[in-house]
């Protein structure tokens, strides 16, 4: 008989609370091949940490469990009404408790510092946006509106997962360390070229826009993901080809297609999101960049927050939007280990 639908949430639930403790006593490499293939095995499953997070990121308990000026919790916060005994307490905040928890253990997880092997990016409300995303061996991944992939880097692969959506990845050269890209059993790897994969319940797409890739339709037939050019199914995309993979259909040699220079600009249109801003207090400016890219702007002085701000950007060119705020509003740049940039208003 086929589970019911309760039960499968309730199993999804039990995996993702056993993964988030596995998490954090510190995984072993099995462990995050397991945990990462779990992740892609269904969609649901990463649903799972999003949903958990969005509740942890709007619960203030976080900010008030230690007070900025204090080394000691908050006295109050779990403290007991008078009117209440301590097994109704219990019964009471036992769900809030647990989601406590859930939410320490994915603060954990994504807390690791820069070069970590496991890295969670777009996860939760920040899936709403376009990001973009420097890699630690400079590689750029670019998410769509809902993507949510992870990054696993070792010292012979780099090795994402695209759990939903659409990305576009623009890989830095390493022949010693394959880019490996999965998309639900989907495999695609470059050493230095730019493709999109795009993910959804019925089908994987891949678009080569610059270099060459080779795909596979089915991990089960590589070796740790590594795909080698003569397993069979393997096919070879190059610059203005793309390839469909129907997920609900028996394996087949991928059908390998030429598209054009201007079927390929509209079907990456979302790259192309624009930030318009007329007379926008810097402050507001910098909220809209922030929630799409991985370098984050801080404010140093308050006085810039309400710096009026008229000009369309993209998201991902942060970079001129600096130089502009430098040139033009005597702003100084502090980069600080290329996630943080800091202005200063300058003296």
């Amino acid at each position: 008989m086929e589970p019911s639908d309760s039960s499968r949430e309730e199993r999804i639930s039990r995996e993702a609370s056993d993964w988030l403790a596995r998490h954090d006593r510190g995984l072993t490499a099995e462990e995050q091949d397991a945990f990462f293939d779990w992740l892609a095995k269904d969609p649901e499953h990463s649903e799972s940490y999003a949903t958990r997070e969005r509740v942890w990121r709007s619960m203030d308990l976080l900010a008030e469990w230690r007070p900025e000026h204090s080394v000691e919790p908050n006295p109050d916060l779990l403290a007991v009404s008078a009117g209440h005994s301590w097994i109704g307490w219990v019964k009471r905040y036992s769900s809030l408790a647990a989601l406590l928890v859930l939410g320490l253990a994915l603060w954990i997880l994504l807390g690791k510092e820069e070069g970590a092997s496991v890295t969670l990016l777009a996860s939760g409300e920040s899936a709403r946006f376009y990001e973009h995303h420097v890699l630690q061996d400079g590689s750029v991944v670019e998410l769509n509106r809902g993507a949510q992939v992870s990054v696993r880097f070792s010292q012979d692969k780099r090795l994402i997962d695209l759990l939903s959506g659409e990305a576009y990845f623009t890989v830095s050269k390493d022949p010693d360390r394959p880019f490996v890209v999965r998309a639900r059993g989907t495999v695609v790897q470059a050493v230095g070229t730019a493709f999109n994969v795009s993910l959804n319940p019925d089908e994987v797409e891949v678009l080569v826009t610059e270099g060459k890739v080779l795909m596979n339709p089915s991990i089960a037939t590589t070796r740790d993901s590594v795909v080698e050019e003569l397993e069979p199914l393997v096919q070879k995309l190059i610059a203005g080809q793309r390839t469909v993979v129907n997920l609900n259909a028996a394996l087949a040699l991928p059908v390998v297609e030429l598209v054009t220079p201007e079927v390929i600009e509209s079907r990456l249109a979302w790259k192309n999101e624009t930030l318009d801003f007329t007379n926008a207090p810097l402050s507001e400016v910098i909220l809209e960049f922030n929630r799409r890219n991985h370098t984050q702007l801080v404010i140093a002085d308050a006085e810039l927050n309400a710096l009026p701000i008229t000009a369309a950007f993209r998201p991902n060119r942060l970079g001129e939007f600096v130089e502009l705020l430098a040139l033009t509003n005597n702003v100084r740049v502090e980069r600080v280990d290329g996630s943080k940039i800091i202005l200063h208003k300058e003296k």
